[in-house]
């Protein structure tokens, strides 16, 4: 059976997505410039040579919406790969009969209740603001909630006939956790990859607003953090290039990997693929008399 035909606001998604990366590869090409050093006049409007204009210290904000794709975007898939691969590593580990399975399940539960906005608030003010802070601190805060999920599946996947079958024939716990279980993750995996992917880049963003970003290196929530410390950013048209195209990519991107985390998980996980190409059978028309009460008639 042939695959459905790609949506218009996938491919919308898709393109988003492919401009997003572009920039983030060649950001050294389209932004050569420091985009720490002092490129013209403070607050300068969009000009040929400075199309986002410059900040209040000069600082050209095209070469910092570059250079911030770049980190922002790196920032993201690597929470999201830390984070998968805990929360897979912790979810098959917890479904196994041992007292390690139980603590980890525990450390989860006990993760899960704290908000992970304020869980992340709390490492990186203990850590200190950098990159790999921001890293590990959004990693720490969202695999718990996923891991849940895993070990659900992990315990449905393992009261399967053919599992059974398999131990019967002799077949050992990793044998069963490699040939069945883990195949069954990967849809769950990848789709938690990409909504994490939008969930730590859109915290960065929420972290650079509290002045939590990185200082060093720019990045999408730096520049919004710099633009709303600045107390004249509403007084005229300055918000527009400078607060304007770094809000916008973060909208953009995360509205683009959700479209395109949804859509991967219906297109990989077996149980939801099929369920819109299934036709519904008919409903059969009711047979006449057939609902009538009463006795009948002489």
């Amino acid at each position: 059976m042939s695959r459905r035909r790609p949506t218009a606001s996938r491919l919308t998604a898709l393109a988003v997505l492919a401009a997003t990366l572009a920039v983030a590869a060649l950001s050294g090409v389209l932004a050569p410039r420091d985009p720490r050093a002092m490129e013209g006049p403070p607050l300068t409007p969009p000009r040929p040579g400075l199309p986002f204009g410059t900040d209040d210290l000069g600082r050209d904000l095209w070469s910092l919406w570059c250079h911030g794709t770049r980190t922002s975007l790196q920032l993201g898939m690597s929470v999201a790969l830390l984070s998968t691969t805990a929360a897979v590593l912790v979810g098959v580990t917890g479904s196994l009969p041992n007292f390690a399975a139980r603590l980890l399940d525990g450390l989860a539960r006990v993760v899960v209740a704290v908000p992970s906005f304020f869980l992340a608030v709390l490492l990186v003010s203990l850590l200190g603001p950098s990159t790999a802070s921001l890293a590990a601190s959004l990693a720490a805060s969202s695999w718990a909630a996923f891991s849940r999920v895993v070990h659900t599946q992990v315990r449905l996947e393992l009261r399967r006939d053919y599992v059974w079958a398999a131990r019967a024939l002799g077949a050992t716990e990793v044998w069963v956790l490699r040939r069945h279980v883990l195949p069954a993750l990967v849809p769950l995996a990848w789709s938690k990859f990409v909504l994490t992917v939008r969930w730590a880049v859109l915290m960065e963003a929420t972290l650079g607003l509290v002045g939590l970003s990185d200082p060093v290196r720019p990045s999408w929530g730096a520049v919004l953090g710099s633009a709303f410390a600045y107390p004249l950013l509403f007084t005229g048209r300055v918000w527009l290039w400078w607060a304007g195209p770094p809000a916008a990519s973060v909208l953009l991107l995360t509205w683009a990997l959700v479209v395109l985390g949804e859509g991967l998980e219906a297109e990989l996980d077996p149980r939801t693929r099929n369920v819109a190409r299934r036709p519904m059978a008919p409903t059969p028309a009711p047979r006449r008399g057939a609902g009538s009460r009463g006795a009948p008639q002489a």
